[in-house]
Formats: C-alpha cells, structure tokens, sequence
C-alpha cells in the first residue's frame, strides 16, 4: 500500500497521514493513532525519498566514532548502542555509523554528511572535557545531543548521569566503613565521565581529611587486564601505602581487582573492599561476582533509548529548549565492602 491508498482509506489528506506518521505536534493525537494503527495493519512503510519529500528530513540519525578507540569492540558501546537502534526503530527511524581516523577525518566525516543530508541529527558519545565537535556541529547547523557532558558554556542538548555524585557516594561508604587508603582505577580523565568521577571521590575524601597520593588513583583502559596490572601495582606497594579499598569505573576493571586480589591471597569483602560502577550490561552482572559487587548503578540501554527519544523530540519539535538530563546513580551495597582490616 502506497501513501495515495492510505490517505484514500482514511479519507484524510497525504500531507495528513504523512504528518502523523512523523510526528507532528500540529496533527492530533487521536488522528495519528488512526494512522499508524492503519498504517501498521496494511503493512505501510514510508520511503526514505517519500520522508524527505513531505518533511525535508531523512529519517536517520548518526553516529561517529574514532577508529583509534574501536568503540564496537566495547561491550558498554555496543550496549547503548543497541538501544539506540532499538528505540529508533520503534519511533521509525534509523541510525548510520560512520568510522573516522583522527580529529581532521573526524571533521570531514560531519561535514560530508552534513553535505549528502543523509542524516538529520548526529548523536555524540564520550565527550571530552573541551570537546570541538560542539561548535562543528553548530557551524554546520546540524542538531546533536551529547550522552555525557562537557565543559562548554553554550547551552547543548545532554543526557548524563551524576558520575560526580556517584563516586562521592562510594567513597563515603568506604570512608564510612573505616578504609583510609582507598584506590582509584578510573578511566581516561581526558573524558568528562572519569573527571567528573575523580572529583567526587576527591571530594568524599577531603570531607575525611584526606588526600590520596598520586600512587592510588590511575586513568586506565576500561579492560580486565589494565584492572589487573594497576590492582597488582598497588597491592605491591608497603603494607602502610597500600589500599585497603578500590573504587573502579567499570566492571571489567572490577574483575581484574578480583584477580590481582586472589593472586596477592586477599578475599574480597574481607581483607578488600570493592566498589565498581554496574551500567547493567546484560551478560555482565555484578551479583554473578564472588561475593557479589557493591555498585554505582545505571542501566547505559535505558540511556541510550533516552537519548535517541530526546533527539527525535527535539527534531519534531525545533523551537523548544534543548532538553538536559542528568540522571541520579544508585548506590547498591553487596558483600564485596566491609570493614576496613586492621593492620
């Protein structure tokens, strides 16, 4: 069934029927309900050229990402992005990805897209603290939403969590439990994320009195293995130097504490405590740990369903303020803190 035979079975105009089917807020909503469940029961799908012919838009998002980073090897990427492609479908749209190397190809990636109108907004992941993508984009008048934040002064569309509040969080329940020497193993603080995650645990400590040393807080790849070299770094150090606690920023770091810890002959939850932040990766759960892992808690595919719901608003609906969001993290206590040993 084409556009002309719908609008011919509703009795409704084809500018009608194709607003409704994307969207917009002028068409009401008993009316659009009309048309996608009609829509729906005669198998009717909407032409990317028929889309871009109605609404001047294309009906796809993008997405880039740097080669250098192999974001699709992540398994939190693949995570968020997923339900990025999931939510988009449901709100029919679709999502392209695009592979650049190195910040001039990255620039030409968004230009070219820009050019083709192959994509009516872009999401961005990651930001950095001084992330330039920003002001390309608004250059080039092309909307995006960052899934973080960044240190811009310009208002910008963002959903974020409170990375800062939930390291403070963890820190406190550490501190609270009696450790005194608790590590960091963060990820790379060139990123808004780990940062923002470093000041809160900064600031949980200074509430105490005090102040890490440099030899227990390390930005690292978010893998297993560098979660095991800087936990076997640090359990290597004096017994007056070495942590009593870790606080980790992903669970496979988490899982190379566990390692490094088993190797040293330290349990975890009794000679260690251990804290890591869960974004509630399917196949990645903190309650399959042994013992099971205290975390700061989000799911990263509600996030990127968000994300994209957000987008898709902002784009049916130009003239409102650009949405920002930042989510509370929860704090869920398991048997892998306890009371720090005595020495």
């Amino acid at each position: 069934m084409n556009l002309r035979e719908l609008s011919e079975l509703l009795q409704l105009s084809q500018t009608t029927v194709s607003r409704a089917l994307n969207g917009y807020p002028e068409v009401s909503e008993d009316t659009r309900s009309r048309v996608r469940a009609a829509a729906e029961m005669h198998g009717y799908r909407p032409s990317a050229a028929a889309r871009r012919l109605a609404t001047g838009q294309s009906g796809t998002l993008g997405l880039v990402f740097p080669r250098e980073r192999n974001m699709l090897g992540d398994l939190i990427f693949t995570e968020f992005l997923g339900c990025c492609v999931e939510q988009a479908s449901d709100l029919d749209y679709d999502i392209t990805l695009a592979m650049a190397r190195g910040a001039q190809t990255e620039e030409s990636v968004y230009r070219r897209a820009v050019r083709s109108a192959r994509v009516d907004a872009m999401i961005l992941s990651s930001p950095l603290l001084a992330d330039p993508r920003l002001d390309l984009l608004r250059s080039l008048k092309m909307p995006f939403i960052l899934h973080g934040r960044t240190r811009a002064t310009a208002p910008y569309a963002t959903l974020d969590i409170d990375n800062r509040g939930a390291f403070l969080q963890a820190t406190r329940l550490l501190c609270d439990l009696g450790h005194r020497s608790i590590a960091l193993i963060n990820g790379d603080t060139a990123f808004n994320y780990a940062a923002d995650r470093e000041s809160g645990y900064r600031e949980a400590l200074m509430m105490k009195g005090l102040i890490p040393p440099p030899t227990l807080i390390c930005g690292a790849m978010m893998t297993e293995r560098h979660g095991e070299e800087e936990a076997t770094r640090m359990l290597a150090l004096p017994l007056t130097d070495r942590p009593t606690a870790f606080i980790c920023s992903s669970m496979a770091q988490a899982a190379g504490v566990t390692r490094a810890a088993a190797r040293a002959g330290l349990a975890v939850g009794k000679d260690i405590s251990l804290i890591a932040h869960d974004d509630r990766v399917a196949d990645f759960r903190a309650e399959s740990f042994d013992p099971p892992l205290t975390t700061t808690q989000s799911s990263i595919g509600a996030a990127g369903k968000r994300v994209v719901e957000l987008l898709i608003h902002m784009l049916r609906n130009p003239g409102e303020p650009l949405p920002q969001e930042v989510w509370p993290v929860d704090l869920v206590v398991r048997a892998s803190t306890g009371p720090a040993p005595r020495q």
